[in-house]
């Protein structure tokens, strides 16, 4: 399971059935492109198809962004030290087994080359760029299905007995879209009773939920950590993720990345949101906030006919019902309507064409986009006949 530099030749190409399924640009938050479909200026985009932190940036990454300007005519530090030793004390690891990249993206994708995956292993549905990560190494990738009617709980057993050694399996924690959370004790076990398999457990909304506890304390080589910063920190435009890995994969992934993935003013926002003293209280403001909201809107959103997986995240996942319009016609209507931008699912394996995930946002964001919907699913665009409210048990 070591890296080598010289890509491994399969003897096979990917799976078609899994790589047709993948599609190209399907994440969220491409403003540009939505408000050209909406007709109007990207200011007026209520974007509840990208999961961020409703409180934005803290204030102390605003102040350390505006002091490295002056370093922009250097180059970045291609080791990410500083970043490093403030990742490694947040987390309580060793700065050495961190793994900085632009963005968890770039792990996400670097991952299955670094440790030499002979094969993917990912839920559905799940964030569709593992699958991508895989494919594009010529990897075949493995379904472990999720059943709505658990509301997409993994079943442990289907999981461990459908890996063999080789395999890099995906987990999210929590995972997108659902926003179901898988406990540490059960990563601990997994990793435990299949030591030749790798296990990737992507964080990048753990920080929203409530009593978070990370895998990053496991004393486990085959558990590798994938964290984003951008989403909880308010950073998706600069592009910051990190990996916590085995002593001699960082060293190894270190090589394998392009110098200078993390440019200057990525580095110095890490460092100034990981060591500013207030952040525990922004993090307690922020999930203060998120567990109230998800609440109001989960609600909300029942009242309104929909399906609601009561999820850990800064997300809900949502299935219309059967009597509504598609997802697709209705998060046209929102967007033309009234700015309001969701984030329709059919691209999911193992979702059909009524499920919509929207973020968790603010009370009036979150009132609007509820009003939003009254008015699609009532007017079925344009007819007047309403839409009887229904509870699906799942």
């Amino acid at each position: 399971m070591g890296w080598d530099p010289v890509p491994r030749e399969t003897g096979r190409g990917p799976v078609s059935r899994s790589v047709s399924r993948i599609p190209v640009g399907a994440h969220g938050g491409n403003l540009a492109a939505l408000a050209a479909r909406a007709r109007r200026p990207a200011t007026e985009i209520i974007d509840f198809s990208a999961n961020i932190n409703p409180l934005g940036m803290p204030a102390s990454v605003r102040t350390a962004l505006g002091g490295a300007l002056a370093e922009l005519g250097d180059y970045p530090d291609p080791d990410c030290t500083e970043l490093r030793q403030a990742i490694g004390a947040h987390l309580g690891v060793p700065p050495e087994l961190v793994l900085p990249g632009n963005g968890a993206e770039q792990l996400i994708w670097w991952l299955p080359r670094l440790v030499r995956a002979r094969r993917v292993v990912v839920t559905a549905p799940c964030y569709l760029d593992y699958r991508r990560g895989g494919a594009v190494w010529g990897l075949d990738v493995q379904e472990v299905p999720l059943d709505a009617r658990r509301d997409f709980a993994l079943d442990s057993g289907a999981l461990t007995a459908g890996v063999s050694d080789g395999d890099l399996v995906w987990i999210g924690r929590p995972n997108n879209p659902t926003g179901r959370l898988v406990d540490v004790a059960a990563i601990a076990a997994f990793a435990k009773a299949r030591p030749g398999v790798w296990w990737a457990v992507d964080e990048a909304f753990i920080e929203f939920v409530e009593g978070e506890v990370s895998v990053a304390g496991l004393p486990l080589e085959n558990v590798i950590l994938v964290r984003s910063m951008t989403k909880f920190y308010g950073l998706a435009g600069l592009r910051l993720g990190y990996a916590v890995l085995r002593g001699d994969l960082a060293v190894a992934g270190r090589r394998l990345l392009p110098d200078w993935s993390v440019n200057t003013l990525a580095q110095r926002a890490g460092v100034a949101v990981l060591t500013d003293p207030e952040l525990s209280a922004f993090a307690e403001r922020t999930r203060g906030l998120i567990r109230c909201e998800r609440q109001a809107l989960a609600a909300a959103l029942r009242v309104l006919g929909a399906s609601v997986v009561d999820g850990a995240a800064n997300y809900l996942l949502l299935r219309l019902p059967d009597t509504a319009p598609t997802g697709a016609a209705v998060a046209e209507r929102l967007l033309c309507r009234f700015g309001i931008a969701v984030r329709t699912c059919n691209d999911y394996v193992g979702l059909d064409a009524r499920y919509l995930r929207v973020a968790v946002r603010g009370a009036a964001d979150n009132a609007r986009l509820i009003a939003g919907l009254a008015d699609v699913l009532h007017r079925r665009g344009g007819e007047t006949a309403a839409v009887a409210p229904e509870r699906a048990g799942r």
